[in-house]
């Protein structure tokens, strides 16, 4: 009898420590977001598209990410040629002021997020910042974050022109390398630890520079974009669709897939050792 009760709450300690390993890797989790693998299958066998809300203040840089100019409508998607499982919104620049532009940029989203086909909803928002220490953060950007929201589509916060914000802090008894140090300090203090602080904060932060200059590293600046929109969707099979639709961008698949397959060997690895020693 002794001995079942032993098996018993070595196996309640083994599963109780499976389901922490789980919880602190990301594998399993219980909420609302998560799938199954299977369902993950399914999910990208009968979905192909991606659909991506692009918002900002007034000239933060939209139309230089995008690299397309024209009406900016939230409710008007449009495609690349050169990748068309992704779908993109462009909405209107807020300006200070601007309540309207705000909710019917709101009331897009939470309309999508209701939506029952998963190709009309809207998966990832890129929300483009221009870092002008002047004007950190203007309180429509607050009210975004601080609002009490319906939906929760994950927001990836796009810091554009940072070239600029280097030359606003700009300081000729410096080195560039320490030049660049205080902008991203500043970056952080102005930018990154209010937008942290709100109720809804951004799942990622990724910088941007010198995009509408020929010579700047655009290849790997939006490797990195992608990656840190990978890593800002928590549902697992949204996030393989983003990663599928990659078709340009083999080695980002590549990393992604590794990775995942890994944590997930590694996960097993701990569980099983650590049985042994119980």
């Amino acid at each position: 009898m002794s001995v079942n009760r032993q098996n018993l709450a070595k196996e309640s300690k083994v599963k109780a420590l499976g389901n922490r390993l789980k919880k602190s890797l990301g594998l399993g989790s219980s909420s609302a977001g998560s799938v199954s693998k299977n369902e993950a299958a399914i999910l990208r066998s009968r979905y192909t598209h991606f659909r991506i809300l692009v918002i900002g203040r007034a000239n933060a840089g939209k139309t230089t990410l995008l690299k397309r100019r024209g009406i900016h409508d939230v409710r008007r998607a449009f495609t690349f040629k050169s990748n068309p499982k992704f779908i993109f919104h462009d909405s209107p620049g807020f300006e200070a002021g601007g309540e309207d532009e705000l909710k019917v940029v709101m009331d897009f989203i939470e309309e999508s997020s209701m939506a029952h086909e998963v190709n009309d909803q809207v998966h990832i928002i890129w929300f483009c910042f221009d870092p002008d220490v002047s004007r950190p953060l203007l309180d429509l950007e607050v009210k975004f974050f601080n609002e009490n929201r319906k939906w929760n589509v994950p927001v990836v916060a796009i810091f554009m022109k940072f070239d600029d914000l280097i030359s606003q802090v700009w300081n000729r008894n410096n080195t560039p390398k320490q030049n660049t140090r205080h902008a991203l300090n500043t970056l952080q203090q102005k930018f990154e630890q209010p937008l942290r602080s709100y109720k809804f904060p951004p799942q990622n932060y990724v910088r941007l520079e010198a995009l509408d200059n020929n010579e700047s590293d655009h290849q790997k600046q939006m490797e990195e974009l992608i990656k840190q929109t990978a890593a800002s969707i928590d549902n697992l099979a949204l996030r393989m669709l983003f990663v599928t639709v990659q078709q340009n961008n083999l080695k980002i698949c590549i990393e992604y897939a590794i990775k995942r397959y890994t944590i997930i060997l590694l996960y097993f690895n701990v569980a099983y050792y650590i049985f042994l020693a119980l």
